[in-house]
Order: C-alpha cells, then sequence, then structure tokens
C-alpha cells in the first residue's frame, strides 16, 4: 500500500505529483494590531487566490498561488485584537467593553491551518540568520525562524488609551474597574472627572464620559493654548474642535499645566499653573506620548525617534542583510501624515502584496512581478467629540457635526466597519446572534426580520 501511494506521487500525471516535497514560506507577523492583522488576512486571501481590493496599486496575481505554499506565524502579546480607537468607549461605556476585543481564537477567518498565534513578546531578531528570539507567557526563550518579517507592533501607549492587560479577561475587569471609579459604582450625580491632555486620546474620552454620563462634570485641562497642539492640522480644525467640546459640555482650562496630588479622602486636587485648584473624583493622564516599539530592533535600522526607517515598498532601509525581506508597517515606521488606523491597514495590505510577489517570483523564475511603492500622504484626522465627529483631509477640507459621526464612526467608533472591511466575524457573537434570532423567530417576528437579526 505504501509502495503504491510512493508510484503514485512519482506519476507525472497523479495529483500528487503538484504536491511540492520543499519546505513553505515562513511569514513571521510581529504584532497583530490593525497594520499586522490587515497583513495577515491580505495574505492568507492572496495565498488562496482570492484577491482583494487594494486602495493604492499592486500587482495582479491573476489567481496564481506559491508552489511552496505560505506558513504564516503571528507572535503578539495580547490574545486577541483589539481596536485602540475605540478605547475611549471600551473604558466608559460598559455595553461596548466586552466587543472591542476579539480574541484571535474566536475569530472565524483566522482558524487556518497554515496560520499559527503564539502569545509572547519578541526580543530580539537576527536579520542574517532570520530568526526572531521572544518569550512566550511562561518566560521560556524560544526562537522562530522566517523568511520575511513584519514589524507591526505599533507605539506603546499608556492606560487607558490602551488596555494594561494582555489577555481579554484581564482587559474587561481593569475597563469595568475604571467604569465604576468615573461612575461612582453608579452614584453619577455630582462626579467630577478631570482629564490632563488635549491630544485626541484626551479630547475623545472628554467627549465620551460627558455624552454617556451628562450628570458627571468633565474638565479637560491642557498645557498648551490649543487643542491637538501637537498634530499638524489647520489652526480652523484645532478651534473647531475645542468649540466641539464645549458645545458638548466639556470644561476647558488650556494654557496651564496641572499638579495632581492625592486627598485623605480619596479625592485628588489638580493644581494649575495660575494657582486655581480643581477638585476631582478621578483624574485621567493623558498626556504621556506613546513610543515606537522598537526595542528589539538594532539602534542603526531606526531614525532619533526609534522608528524604523523604510523604503516606498516599506522593506527596512538600511543596509542590514536581508534588509529587503523586512517590513514595518503602522505607527512604528517613519512615515507621512498623522498616525492612525486606517493608515496602518493599508500598509498592512501593501507588504502582504509585496511579500507576495516576492514568493511567487521566487518560486518561478519567469514570473517578473513588479514591487509596489506606497506614496507619502499628507495629515488627515476623524475624531470623536461626544454626539459629533470631526474630520479633515486636504481634499474634502473640514467637516463635524453629529451626522459626519453617523457617518463616519457609527454608533461604536469604526469597530463594525472596521472587522467588515477585514472580513472578520466572531464565531462566539455570531452564535449567539443566531440563537437571538431564533427566540425572536418564535414569539413571532416577521422571517425577514430574523435573518436581518443574524
Amino acid at each position: 500500500m505504501r509502495l503504491q501511494t510512493i508510484s503514485n506521487a512519482l506519476n507525472p500525471l497523479s495529483p500528487l505529483a503538484n504536491l511540492s516535497l520543499s519546505s513553505p514560506h515562513q511569514v513571521l507577523v510581529i504584532g497583530c494590531a490593525y497594520g499586522g492583522i490587515s497583513c495577515v488576512v491580505n495574505l492568507l486571501a492572496l495565498s488562496q487566490g482570492k484577491p482583494r481590493q487594494s486602495m493604492y496599486p499592486v500587482p495582479d496575481f491573476d489567481g496564481r498561488k506559491s508552489t511552496k505554499g505560505i506558513e504564516i506565524t503571528v507572535i503578539d502579546e495580547r490574545d486577541g485584537y483589539f481596536h485602540s480607537v475605540g478605547a475611549p468607549l471600551a473604558h466608559v461605556a460598559p455595553k461596548h467593553t466586552p466587543t472591542m476585543w476579539k480574541r484571535f481564537s474566536h475569530l472565524k477567518e483566522l482558524q487556518h491551518p497554515n496560520l499559527h498565534f503564539k502569545q509572547g513578546s519578541v526580543q530580539k531578531i537576527d536579520p542574517e540568520a532570520k530568526v526572531a528570539e521572544w518569550l512566550d507567557k511562561t518566560g521560556r526563550v524560544r526562537k522562530q525562524s522566517y523568511d520575511h518579517v513584519v514589524v507591526a507592533t505599533g507605539l506603546r501607549r499608556h492606560w487607558p488609551a490602551v488596555p494594561k492587560s494582555s489577555s481579554y479577561a484581564e482587559y474587561t475587569r481593569d475597563a469595568h474597574e475604571l467604569i465604576d471609579k468615573i461612575t461612582g459604582k453608579g452614584q453619577r450625580h455630582g462626579r467630577r472627572v478631570v482629564v490632563i491632555g488635549a491630544g485626541a486620546v484626551g479630547v475623545e474620552f472628554a467627549g465620551e464620559i460627558v455624552h454617556n454620563y451628562p450628570s458627571i462634570t468633565v474638565t479637560l485641562v491642557h498645557s498648551r493654548t490649543q487643542v491637538l497642539s501637537s498634530e499638524p492640522l489647520p489652526d480652523e480644525v484645532k478651534e473647531k474642535v475645542k468649540d466641539l467640546l464645549e458645545e458638548e459640555g466639556v470644561g476647558l482650562r488650556l494654557g496651564s499645566r496641572a499638579t495632581v496630588k492625592e486627598l485623605e479622602d480619596g479625592t485628588q486636587s489638580v493644581t494649575l499653573a495660575n494657582g486655581d485648584v480643581l477638585i476631582a473624583d478621578v483624574v485621567l493622564d493623558a498626556t504621556k506620548k506613546g513610543s515606537a516599539t522598537t526595542g528589539f530592533l538594532p539602534s542603526e535600522y531606526l531614525n532619533k525617534e526609534e522608528e524604523i526607517e523604510v523604503t516606498p515598498h516599506l522593506s527596512f532601509s538600511s543596509g542590514i542583510p536581508n534588509a529587503d525581506v523586512h517590513y514595518g508597517v503602522g505607527d512604528v515606521i517613519a512615515w507621512s501624515g498623522i498616525k492612525r488606523a486606517g493608515s496602518a491597514m493599508v500598509m498592512g495590505q501593501h507588504v502582504a502584496a509585496n511579500i507576495y510577489t516576492s514568493i511567487l517570483n521566487s518560486d518561478d523564475s519567469s514570473n517578473n512581478f513588479t514591487l509596489a511603492e506606497l506614496p507619502r500622504w499628507p495629515a488627515v484626522i476623524g475624531i470623536a467629540v461626544g454626539k459629533q465627529c470631526l474630520t479633515y483631509d486636504t481634499t474634502n477640507g473640514m467637516k463635524f457635526g453629529v451626522k459626519v459621526m453617523e457617518g463616519y464612526f457609527q454608533d461604536d467608533l469604526g469597530w463594525a466597519a472596521n472587522l467588515k472591511y477585514l472580513g472578520l466575524t466572531d464565531m462566539e457573537e455570531r452564535e449567539h446572534s443566531v440563537q437571538g434570532a431564533m427566540e425572536m423567530k418564535e414569539v413571532g417576528v416577521a422571517p425577514e426580520e430574523v435573518a436581518a437579526a443574524a
């Protein structure tokens, strides 16, 4: 029986003869937020001959598949994909907390035999040997070889701009504890919250708190005279965001640094540079700037901000060994414009196409696909301010208001739209949704409404 199988494999007319005896191309993705997960889903699609619509021109592979196949390994500190854009909702409104973190093991489209998730943190990479050294959850040192690597580790941000925990269970616990502090465990009337720092994070947190809890007094303190002072945006945009904050009911104290002190009764005093003192039940610090998570890379790969220098192909630009198989995407690289989720996802798609270009070209010397180049782009922003939203780009100018919010962010800061764009569905939520639809049908809801709910 075994000899017959071998004989069949050697027969050029046998289907088994088309199976490659060589190892599949190994792709390592370090970090699986917006840029990383975009790269993964696009590379999976390309490997199955299913191209996805791209924002910028990439090669047309015409459904070609790699003769060797592709194996993707993801190393991430978290056990799931968190919607960082939605952090102000996740950490303020309890109904949104459980939905903003999708465990990798629950996402249907990521359950693929050639895709492997490993929870841990990369400590260093050897570009010449093409090996990454990483620590698993137990602290054990492990090694992962690769043919191509994508660094998508983003910025190291601070709580509550991002979760401080690496698991879904700990994240939900931390979020509910913060919500209890903000609301006084439901005793909202008369509560006082001070948010320090009027960058995008501070603006959105202040707006979400006052929108979700109108009886809570929210004050936003900023050391500069303009909100969003560090962003490369026109003054009129910053002034309009300020106006929207005031329309939503946020108190503003601009142009004054703050010193925070814990009081014996559990409250905090916030002393401004002009001597004014604010008493707060909760103080949220949104002043800390995120830093690029590149500590595992040699300094010669990085600029002074510790961001990765890349080419228009998004491969590493320094003269390191095998630079052309090392890629960076998202907030971790030096690129134009404002660091945004949408930009990171475009980069992930771009890198997936370029890796697949290299793979097909190496599989067959007759292939001559060309690497795609990503253009630089100007500053673009979309920011939620309570029930309103402001968007700005150089083509369409500035737009703002409730209708803009409905069209741009919907009611979940764009999370459902993000998942739909990536083509990801939560198996557990889907099961609950279907079960709920069945229960509705049993009590007489029209079939077409049941189908829509599912």
